[in-house]
C-alpha cells in the first residue's frame, strides 16, 4: 500500500518500525481525548440525554455500523483485515437493532418505519453522511486496509469505555443490563465461547486478541501503518461529528452517575403507595389492551399469541409513560 506524501510528512519523527497496535494507541491519543471530552460525550456517558435522543443516537450508530460491517464482510478474506474479522464476536448492528426495537416498544422488523428512525433515514444528517461515505470510500478502494482503522476506533471503544456507558445507560433509562433488554449494544460474549463477557479480564482478552490480529495483518509495512494511523485520526474526528448531532438534555441540570440510580419512582410494600401518574398510565394501557383484544378477537391459539403480544406491549408502554410523567 502506498501512503501519500502528506500522510508520511504528518508522521515525521514517528518510529514506524513499532507494531501498528502500539502506534495507534500513541498517535491517536490526542484525537481520542478530544472526542471523549466533548459536551455531547459527557451527556452520553452520564446518561443525561433525553430517552428519545438516546434512541436517536442508537439509530445513527446503526447506520455507521451497518456500513462498516457490510464493508468488513465484503473484504473478510483480505489479508490485512482477515485476522480481526469475527462478526460472531464483534458485530454490533444486530445488537443495535434489538436495542432500538425494545426502546421504541416496536417489533424488530418494524422499527425502521418508526417516525424517529425515518427522520434520520429520509434526511441523513451531514455528520452521519460524511462518516458513512468515508467507510464506502475505503470499501471501494483497491486497497481497503484503512477499514482496519474504523474497526479499531469503534470496537476497542465499545470494549473499553463503552462498558461503563452501558451500566449508566441502564440506570438512567430504567433498563436491566443483566437481561440485556435495551443494552445489547454494550454486551459481548467471551472470546471463543457463548457465555457473556462480564469481567474486565474478559474484555482485555478480546482486546488483546484484536491487537494481535492487527499486528499480524499489517505486519512491517510502514506505508500501510502510516495510512491506517492517519485514517484512525480521521475516524475520531468523524465520531466527534456524530456527537455534535446530539441535542442537549431538556433538563438544564446534568445528572451525575449517582443521580441516575433511580429513574423510576420506587414503591415498597411498606410504603404501600403509587404515583397518580403510574395509576393513570396503568388504567390507560389496560383499556387500550382490552380494546385490541376485543376488536382483533380472542380466539384459541391466535388469542393466546395476541395476549402475549399485548402483555409485552403494555409492560413497555407503562414503563415509558411513567418515566415521562415522573
Amino acid at each position: 500500500m502506498s501512503a501519500t506524501p502528506t500522510t508520511l510528512r504528518s508522521l515525521n519523527g514517528v518510529d514506524l518500525s513499532e507494531e501498528v497496535s502500539d502506534l495507534l494507541r500513541k498517535e491517536t491519543r490526542a484525537a481520542h481525548e478530544n472526542a471523549e471530552n466533548t459536551e455531547a460525550a459527557v451527556w452520553l456517558t452520564r446518561g443525561a440525554l433525553d430517552k428519545d435522543e438516546y434512541i436517536r443516537y442508537l439509530v445513527i450508530l446503526w447506520h455507521v455500523y451497518s456500513a462498516l460491517e457490510n464493508a468488513l464482510e465484503v473484504h473478510s478474506s483480505y489479508p490485512v483485515l482477515a485476522p480481526t474479522y469475527n462478526p460472531a464476536l464483534l458485530a454490533r448492528t444486530p445488537a443495535l437493532s434489538s436495542d432500538i426495537a425494545y426502546l421504541l416498544c416496536t417489533p424488530e422488523s418494524e422499527w425502521q418505519c418508526h417516525p424517529l428512525a425515518l427522520s434520520i433515514s429520509q434526511n441523513i444528517p451531514a455528520g452521519l453522511l460524511e462518516y458513512t461515505d468515508r467507510i464506502r470510500t475505503a470499501t471501494t478502494s483497491h486497497d481497503p486496509s484503512t477499514l482496519l482503522a474504523h474497526s479499531y476506533v469503534r470496537y476497542l471503544g465499545d470494549l473499553s469505555g463503552g462498558q461503563q456507558i452501558g451500566h449508566r445507560i441502564a440506570k438512567a433509562y430504567g433498563l436491566d443490563d443483566t437481561t440485556g433488554l435495551g443494552t445489547q449494544f454494550y454486551q459481548f460474549k467471551k472470546l471463543g465461547g457463548n457465555s457473556p463477557a462480564t469481567t474486565r479480564s474478559d474484555m482485555s482478552t478480546i482486546k488483546d486478541w484484536f491487537r494481535k490480529g492487527m499486528n499480524e495483518g499489517v505486519g512491517d509495512d510502514r506505508e500501510r501503518k502510516a495510512a491506517i494511523i492517519s485514517e484512525a485520526n480521521i475516524v475520531f474526528s468523524l465520531n466527534e461529528g456524530i456527537l455534535r448531532l446530539l441535542r442537549p438534555p431538556s433538563q438544564t441540570k446534568v445528572s451525575t452517575p449517582k443521580d441516575t440510580s433511580a429513574p423510576f419512582p420506587k414503591v415498597t410494600a411498606k410504603e404501600g403507595s403509587f404515583t397518580v401518574a403510574g395509576v393513570l398510565s396503568f388504567m390507560l394501557a389496560m383499556g387500550i389492551a382490552h380494546f385490541i383484544l376485543v376488536t382483533n378477537g380472542f380466539l384459541l391459539n391466535y388469542g393466546l399469541e395476541e395476549l402475549d403480544r399485548v402483555r409485552a406491549w403494555v409492560t413497555c408502554f407503562i414503563s415509558t409513560t411513567i418515566a415521562v410523567a415522573s
